[in-house]
């Protein structure tokens, strides 16, 4: 019976991200990046490579290999942010009218607030949110005005989320937060869907087509 990735040794498993796969052969263990795909004619899920990485050693850790794949892949979350932008359209409007400049950095910074409970320039980078609000200036300094403005608009957010989902909402955070969006080099690939995602994505006609990552 094959081995668990689960119980590969620790020092493997640290070089580990999402967007990439161990492969063992012998005792030599191999990095991957990979992303996942629903295959049309089983519905099921596969994972698809997208190249060698690198070999992991015990003594000299990941030795990168000496292919086309420069830099690891990066996971950004997208899932939930998507999804929220989609329903709070008006939301994003009333903080474009407030803060003409800013309006882009409160709305994202509430977003994070409502998924993490806090909000970061480094968990705005790691999300989808830094792709869709590319180019938008931040403020040089933020203003008690707009850091009152980024917990209500949670709050809003919050509102909107709740009235759109109901009894699903719960669900649909728990399960929308694992989707990823994997940038390898220039390339983006959305994570697979496991079926009570796309369940839930079907009831709500939420769709994950985008010219970003379909090309």
């Amino acid at each position: 019976m094959p081995r668990k990735t689960a119980d590969y040794p620790d020092w493997v498993m640290k070089h580990k991200k999402k967007g990439t796969y161990i492969n063992k052969v012998g005792d030599k263990y191999y990095l991957y990046a990979a992303h996942s795909v629903r295959d049309k004619n089983t519905g099921k899920i596969r994972r698809v490579s997208d190249g060698y990485i690198g070999r992991i050693t015990k003594e000299d850790g990941l030795i990168p290999s000496k292919s086309r794949i420069k830099t690891a892949p990066v996971a950004m979350e997208i899932g939930l942010s998507r999804t929220i932008i989609s329903v709070s359209e008006n939301i994003l409007m009333s903080m474009h009218r407030s803060f003409p400049k800013h309006g882009n950095y409160v709305f994202s910074r509430a977003v994070l607030l409502y998924i993490y409970g806090s909000y970061s320039d480094e968990l705005y980078e790691q999300s989808y949110l830094s792709l869709f609000f590319a180019g938008s200036d931040p403020p040089g300094q933020v203003t008690k005005t707009q850091l009152s403005e980024i917990e209500r608009c949670s709050l809003m957010i919050a509102d909107v989320m709740r009235k759109t989902y109901g009894d699903d909402l719960d669900a649909l955070v728990k399960l929308f937060t694992n989707i990823r969006l994997i940038r390898i080099e220039e390339n983006y690939y959305l994570s697979g869907m496991t079926n009570e995602i796309l369940k839930l994505s079907e009831k709500y006609s939420i769709t994950w087509k985008d010219s970003l990552w379909q090309k």
